[in-house]
């Protein structure tokens, strides 16, 4: 099997369209038909299942897929480790992170790591928790970075930075005039929240069933900038990563509520599977983390 036919059959699987694949890999579309016959006929087994402009994988294609994508990670990181021989970090390095750290934890961290590994390029994929473990374990992303809890068998877990959760409202809401709002405060306040599946989002559960097991009014914001936006504008009450919010916070447009509900600390840490351990462009990322 050549690697250019396992990339073919990986993309025409994660674009689900032939003519998509082949623009992803800059041939044609007759070319990535071409692949994927020349591996079926070396495999003698149907991958594919054509229907008219549709098709469905077999379970020989589901086998494919799985070892094409640690094959095709195990050439790149043996072209990695001959590189590294001379001392360089080039390539991509695919990062999977959380909101909270994506967004507010990682450009201070990529930035630095910029300067130190010019050659080395970047992608930061940010999705909720149970995504960015999902997309470790699919080898969509070299390593993922989370917040909250997560079921990490087969994949290695490593803390790097303590995070506080804080209750905030924007100044001028009638909680921030309250010395210690108590749970009945907070029980009849709207709400702004993450998603279920982010670490947030647990955080805040977890904060509602303290003060009562309560169901508020509450709206979700799929983001932390519309969460934190939606609290800017007097929507509501919202439990968030002091990262988050530092600036409005150091300028007075957010308040933080001093609850008696105990505040929590969580870990953020990094995931990612066994085989990414040696490579090199992980573990400049991890060695970056640590430094800060």
């Amino acid at each position: 099997m050549l690697l250019e036919e396992l990339k073919t059959f990986v993309a025409v699987i994660e674009k689900k369209n032939f003519t998509r694949a082949g623009e992803s890999l800059n041939i044609s579309q007759p070319t990535v038909s071409l692949h994927i016959k020349h591996l079926e006929d070396e495999l003698k087994a149907s991958l594919l299942v054509r229907a008219n402009k549709t098709f469905h994988i077999t379970p020989a294609g589901v086998v494919l897929y799985e070892r094409a994508i640690q094959l095709l990670h195990l050439a790149e990181q043996t072209k990695e480790e001959i590189l590294w021989q001379h001392n360089e970090v080039s390539g991509i390095l695919r990062i999977a992170a959380s909101y909270t750290i994506g967004e507010s934890v990682l450009p201070e961290i990529l930035t630095r790591l910029h300067y130190k590994y010019p050659d080395l390029h970047v992608e930061v994929a940010i999705a909720n928790t149970e995504d960015v473990e999902i997309a470790v374990r699919e080898f969509r992303s070299d390593i993922g970075c989370i917040e909250g809890s997560v079921q990490a068998k087969g994949l290695i877990i490593q803390p790097f930075m303590e995070d506080e959760l804080i209750l905030v409202a924007a100044s001028g809401h009638p909680l921030t005039n309250i010395r210690h709002p108590r749970g009945a405060d907070l029980q009849t306040s709207h709400w702004v929240m993450r998603e279920v599946g982010s670490g947030t989002r647990e955080y805040t559960d977890y904060l509602l069933q303290s003060i009562g097991n309560v169901k508020p009014s509450k709206t979700v914001i799929g983001s932390n900038e519309g969460v934190k936006k939606a609290i800017l504008c007097g929507l509501g009450i919202a439990a968030v990563s002091i990262h988050t919010v530092k600036a409005e916070l150091d300028s007075g447009k957010l308040v933080q509520l001093k609850v008696d509900v105990p505040l929590q600390k969580r870990i953020f840490s990094t995931l990612y599977s066994p085989l990414m351990a040696a490579k090199k462009h992980v573990n400049v990322f991890l060695e970056e983390l640590q430094s800060k």
